[in-house]
């Protein structure tokens, strides 16, 4: 059993001190590195590129965090990202600050330490798993993360519902994890098998979180057939919802129209948010914005609501075929 309550309890260090200043910083062989938490981050090509172009320019700001396992070696914490840039660089060493942590507190300590690239909803529900899998209870590391009962069931729930297919895209940076969470999710918990095959036929092709909401918003709307075609070439569909206007008279393709550009809308205010957030960190507390939030979540729930009470009909009207025929 770890301390994970101790974790929770530590001051956070000082965030402003130059790495090479920091006790415990020093020189580790890359290759000596045990790569254990490499699936609990998301990979991005771009954004390591980005990084290894850094680092030739400036070298390794920023030191990466291990802690020492059964055996004395180290393994990698926090820092992955950096370690896949050095290797592209060639570099054969590392620099590191060692926690005298066991791997579960160092998890949760890096967690609650992170500023500038937060995590996922996918993530830290990848990050809960594998803590739960290493024996605290979910409760004792919701209290060592500072998190509510609620956040980590939501995030718990989420992974549990994912296909192992479709976590990997999601891990590769085929699928955002907002696609995954808002879409995929009760796709999956509807059809695990449509889902699982509609994220392998889209293979490779990096798709958008609005494309995504688009190709779940018309398999909701579709009857059997239309579902079928649509897991099966989802490119396809995407294809032909994105070149093509509804004929009038053609509600469903309005609809689907409507909700594709509800969901660019939705992608762009997005970015917005995080524009703002970056700009002024209280900016998410202003009334404007919260009362703005609050009619949009009220939209939301109405036009959820309708269609479940759609789909529910609809299921009222099976049955009563069926008992008929």
């Amino acid at each position: 059993m770890n301390d994970l309550g101790v974790i929770a309890a530590e001051p956070d260090p000082e965030p402003d001190l130059e790495p090479a200043t920091r006790r415990g910083t020093i020189t580790i062989e890359r290759r000596a590195l045990v790569l254990s938490y490499a699936h609990l981050r998301i990979r991005d090509e771009g954004a390591e590129a980005r990084l290894s172009a850094s680092i030739a320019e400036r070298g390794q700001t920023s030191p990466v965090v291990v802690v020492r396992d059964a055996d004395d070696r180290p393994v990698l914490i926090d820092g992955y990202r950096r370690v896949r840039a050095l290797g592209r660089l060639g570099q054969d060493t590392v620099t590191a600050i060692v926690l005298g942590l066991s791997e579960a507190d160092g998890l949760v300590h890096c967690h609650r330490q992170e500023t500038s690239r937060r995590r996922s909803i996918v993530e830290e529900g990848w990050l809960l798993r594998e803590l739960a899998g290493q024996g605290p209870t979910l409760a004792s590391i919701g209290l060592a993360l500072g998190r509510s009962a609620s956040w980590v069931s939501r995030r718990m729930a989420l992974v549990t519902a994912l296909p192992e297919s479709v976590e990997d895209a999601v891990r590769r940076g085929v699928l955002p994890p907002h696609a995954a969470m808002k879409s995929l999710v009760p796709l999956a918990r509807a059809n695990k098998a449509h889902c699982e095959r509609l994220v392998q036929k889209l293979g490779g092709q990096r798709v958008s979180t609005r494309q995504v909401a688009a190709l779940h918003a018309a398999w909701r709307a579709g009857d059997a057939e239309i579902r079928e075609r649509i897991v099966t070439a989802p490119g396809l569909f995407l294809r032909a919802v994105e070149t093509s206007t509804p004929e009038p008279g053609d509600e469903a393709g309005w609809l689907v129209q409507k909700l594709c550009a509800a969901s660019k809308t939705l992608a762009s205010v997005r970015e917005s948010l995080e524009r703002a957030a970056v700009a002024d960190v209280r900016a998410m507390k202003t009334a404007g914005v919260r009362r703005a939030i609050r009619n949009l979540e009220a939209a939301w729930e109405t036009l959820q609501s309708r269609m479940e009470d759609h789909d529910a009909g609809q299921r009222h009207t099976d049955r009563d075929l069926a008992a008929a025929g």
